[in-house]
């Protein structure tokens, strides 16, 4: 039990920490539009918050693989705590003008990557400890961010009517401070190599970017889910509301649509950590990322009757929920230990950047030729990107295991 405590505790901040973020998310944009009412500031305060993310996503990546994944995990959330909570403290107290709420929330923001990339990058050493392979470790890891995000939104929901929004960002705090003790007293292992290279910040960063350039596969993975992101985020913020509003005309089946997807990877996420190490990388990614994804937008182009529809859903989320473990394996078996940081922070910012690219696409698309056409336009831009790793060999080299499974007795200290 005590050389699985550290994964269990780590499996725990996953699930607590993305379910605040998501509780973030929406807490703070509505914390604004209750206390100010102005649409202008909401925008700018998310935006803010939005660039603190992208920014800390790519940069924060060197200062990971110098220090050490634990203490910046620990310190990520301790700052999140901070900055979330100072929120509704100060506007109950000195009183929060929009340059101070824009500041917090960009510092909520900046502490968001540098959590989650040090979390991912401490995950082989507590699978080493545990005992048990990449593939159960990361699909466990996956389920609980999916469930943590699945929960935190309803849960966000339900507690601003309850308490309030001031409430509930007092109450996201708190998920990262639970976060943050479990990764500081329960997570200690040996963290394989860290950086020491030598150099400054800027050659650190640039020596993980040229890493992504070299490694045709690693930027092949990059490339490929930055675009299915793009594509996830027009789905998902532009075409399942006007779907659900404009054919269906109920908003309960937004929410529907979401939940079941929702599900469906979770259980995905499981079942790989269970099965995953007996299948081949390679053909259950090209697999499930060609039934994850176009499927979707021609279920909504048919409009089969709702429960046709949610069964659809859930079988696309069942599929799209191997994706994420498994390429989460591929990378930390792949990448060296000293430039995982660097490497996992660089796919991160790629594929938030393109996300809001990907809404405003699908917007204007809609405005321009409807909602039949353009949900036939994603799905042939999806499949086209799905069948990428159908076409090119260089996928196939995802069965290729660069760095020693995770079989051989650990070192804990």
């Amino acid at each position: 039990m005590r050389r699985r405590l550290p994964l269990l505790a780590l499996l725990g901040a996953f699930g607590i920490s993305h379910a605040g973020s998501v509780m973030t998310l929406l807490a703070i944009p509505w914390f604004v539009l209750q206390t100010t009412g102005s649409g202008v500031q909401t925008g700018v305060v998310t935006a803010a918050e939005t660039v603190g993310l992208l920014a800390s996503s790519i940069l924060s990546g060197p200062v990971i693989d110098r220090i050490g994944a634990r203490g910046i995990s620990v310190l990520a959330d301790l700052a999140a705590v901070v900055a979330v909570g100072a929120i509704p403290l100060a506007d109950a107290t000195t009183g929060l003008s929009l340059p101070l709420l824009t500041v917090l929330a960009g510092l909520a923001g900046l502490t968001r990557a540098p959590g989650d990339t040090a979390k991912r990058v401490l995950l082989p050493g507590v699978i080493t400890l545990a005992g048990t392979t990449l593939e159960r470790g990361s699909g466990s890891a996956d389920a609980m961010v999916r469930i943590g995000r699945t929960l935190g939104a309803p849960l966000a929901g339900t507690m601003i009517i309850v308490i309030g929004a001031p409430g509930v960002l007092l109450l996201d705090a708190a998920t990262f401070l639970v976060a943050a003790l479990l990764i500081g007293l329960c997570v200690r292992v040996d963290e394989e190599a860290m950086l020491t290279e030598p150099g400054g910040y800027f050659g650190w960063l640039a020596t993980g970017l040229r890493y992504v350039r070299r490694d045709r596969l690693i930027l092949a993975i990059i490339g490929t889910v930055t675009m299915m992101n793009a594509l996830d985020a027009g789905m998902n913020a532009v075409l399942q509301p006007a779907f659900a509003a404009h054919v269906m005309r109920s908003p309960v089946l937004l929410g529907e649509l979401m939940g079941v997807f929702g599900l469906g990877a979770a259980a995905g996420s499981v079942m790989y950590g269970w099965w995953g190490a007996r299948w081949g990388r390679w053909n259950t990614f090209a697999v499930c990322a060609l039934l994850a994804g176009a499927p979707r937008f021609l279920l909504l182009w048919v409009e089969p009757s709702v429960p046709l529809l949610l069964f659809g859903f859930f079988a696309c989320g069942l599929a799209a929920g191997s994706l994420n473990p498994l390429l989460v394996t591929v990378e930390l078996d792949r990448i060296p230990p000293h430039l995982r940081a660097r490497v996992l922070g660089a796919g991160e910012a790629g594929v938030l950047a393109m996300m809001p690219v990907g809404a405003l696409a699908a917007g204007v698309l809609l405005d321009g030729i409807g909602l039949e056409a353009t949900l036939l336009a994603f799905a042939a831009v999806y499949a086209v990107t799905t069948l990428c790793p159908v076409a090119f060999r260089v996928w196939r080299q995802m069965d290729d295991h660069r760095l020693p499974a995770p079989t051989r007795q650990p070192v804990a200290v």
